[in-house]
């Protein structure tokens, strides 16, 4: 373990970990982060783990039916996949584990509290994890558990509950905190320190009836980073920011509730705190793009795929102190070692890459028959046409969530040429060429 505890000093002024944050702290300590020796870091990141306590379901018809309307999450492996990632990071001998939201299928209190449990582990054989919440996991009126046919309200959790459950991970170690939200700073090491950016919307879900799928930050808090990017500055410090919700857009479509509300507001504040990239997630797709502030600086917005769909990718990134540089790489889980390595005898499991990529591509293929039939400007397709087009759908989406250009079908004329509807859009924007390497990433 590489965490440590903060000491008083007069090299630097931070908020300590009192819940207050600067501009409403009675008065300011002045504090100095006791720092690892070690200056590389390998620091693994992944989002969006959805993860179900294993006890929520039975695996009935409730269940199956409530996955086959999905986004296609693996859910009935949920508790597999998370622990063949975290064995495979301990593999990889991470130093830090970022895990940037959605924590949870649905904000359920035990989905939370056995993730913690998992965590611990992971602490305990030697990688210091870092989580903030995601637009699922804090008052989430869809927190449900699933007996048969029926799907059953469970608990959910407050923000407070959220920051009493994880707060051995990040939340101890935080120099800082955000009056304003669930947002901290902690130093990984001396060269880098880690702001842990809320960005969700979770104070009116309850009234709504459904967690607030768009997410920002304030006025406040955007104050507060900058008062953090200078106090980082004055220790020589590199800062990465991380955030569930995007810098930027990451696709031409899919933007409304995935790109952070005023987002131009967030770049420029990014800018002029000298930052040259972040993480994130949300959008479920591994995908890099840059934005571009007033003056010229561009950002680079570092999406990693989401740990609980297709393909079930996670980032590395390897720090050289040396070169102040980090380098990005993104990697497959793999389950079908781990099944192996833990004798698992489901099927499914010791060909998962056959079985994930037949049940992500049927997914997508019943969601385009479902629209190229019921759809009005997309419904006067023959049988065969529909057919192809579905197949495109299926394939050209499972690429897009894998960050890769798809490969020329049978059916993209007919989308290019079909009428516009949301479905149309989302295909053609999924063929354009790539604008750079979706799974690789080295900063200047």
């Amino acid at each position: 373990m590489r965490k440590w505890k903060i000491l008083l000093s007069g090299l630097m002024t931070a908020t300590l970990l009192t819940g207050c944050s600067t501009g409403q702290a009675a008065e300011e300590e002045k504090v100095t982060p006791v720092i690892p020796n070690k200056q590389d870091l390998k620091i693994a990141v992944s989002t969006d783990i959805h993860y179900l306590a294993p006890e929520l379901t039975d695996g009935g018809p409730a269940f199956q039916k409530y996955v086959a309307n999905g986004d296609g999450k693996q859910l009935a492996y949920s508790d597999q996949i998370t622990d063949a990632f975290f064995e495979q990071v301990e593999k990889q001998q991470a130093d830090i584990l970022i895990l940037s939201g959605d924590l949870t299928n649905n904000g359920e209190k035990a989905s939370h509290e056995e993730l913690a449990e998992k965590l611990t582990a992971v602490e305990k054989a030697g990688t210091d994890v870092y989580v903030i919440p995601g637009n699922h996991d804090i008052n989430n009126p869809w927190a449900r558990s699933f007996s048969g046919d029926e799907q059953q309200v469970t608990d959910d959790i407050t923000p407070e509950d959220f920051e009493k459950i994880y707060q051995a991970f990040g939340y101890e170690e935080a120099i800082s905190r955000d009056a304003y939200s669930l947002s901290y700073l902690a130093p990984a090491s001396k060269d880098v320190w880690l702001l842990m950016l809320d960005t969700s919307i979770y104070d009116s879900n309850k009234q709504v009836g459904s967690p607030t799928t768009e997410g920002g930050l304030t006025t406040g808090t955007l104050e507060w980073v900058d008062e953090m990017a200078k106090l980082a500055d004055k220790q020589g410090a590199k800062i990465v920011p991380v955030m569930h919700h995007n810098l930027t857009d990451h696709s031409s479509v899919i933007q409304d509730g995935y790109t952070i509300n005023y987002a131009d507001n967030v770049v420029e504040t990014f800018a002029d705190c000298g930052f040259e990239f972040s993480l994130s997630g949300h959008i479920h797709t591994q995908n890099i793009a840059t934005a571009t502030a007033e003056n010229g600086t561009q950002i680079t917005d570092i999406v990693t795929n989401a740990l609980s769909v297709y393909p079930h990718k996670y980032g590395m990134i390897d720090y050289h102190h040396d070169k102040k540089q980090f380098d990005y790489t993104a990697k497959p889980l793999d389950m079908e070692a781990w099944a192996r390595e833990h004798q698992a005898a489901d099927p499914n499991l010791l060909q998962f890459d056959t079985f994930d990529y037949e049940t992500f591509y049927q997914n997508g293929y019943n969601k385009a028959m479902e629209d190229l039939s019921t759809n009005q400007v997309l419904k006067n397709y023959s049988d065969d046409d529909k057919q192809k087009m579905a197949d495109t759908m299926a394939i050209d989406n499972m690429c897009f969530f894998a960050g890769e250009e798809p490969p020329k079908t049978a059916g993209d004329t007919l989308w290019q040429e079909a009428p516009d509807s949301f479905l149309r859009d989302y295909i053609v924007s999924t063929q354009l060429p790539l604008k750079q390497d979706n799974n690789h990433w080295t900063s200047k």
